[in-house]
């Protein structure tokens, strides 16, 4: 790599890294509040109270929890991506 295209490589690295920090920190929340509504929904489903010949309606919680497990997966793909980002930046600039 030529020292000009190394200069222009660490100059562009801050204005970067503040993109990838600022996805990953939302991909982080997002997992934690995804995590809150399913600890949320497993707590309905166990306290929900059992009779024997009656049903007893846990659809809707059950429903919060694939959502929110569907959440979470998708938070956890953004964070590899993110990983193979930084993975690639600092791989870029050892070179």
């Amino acid at each position: 790599m030529s020292s000009d295209a190394k200069v222009w490589l660490s100059a562009a690295v801050p204005g970067g890294m503040d993109k990838i920090t600022g996805i990953n920190t939302t991909a982080l929340d997002g997992a934690q509040t995804n995590l809150r509504k399913l600890h949320e929904a497993a707590r309905q489903i166990a306290s929900a109270p059992a009779h024997r010949a009656e049903p007893v309606e846990v659809v809707e919680p059950l429903v919060a929890m694939i959502e929110a497990q569907h959440a979470i997966e998708v938070s956890a793909v953004v964070l590899r991506r993110v990983n193979d980002t930084l993975d690639s930046v600092l791989e870029a600039l050892r070179s």
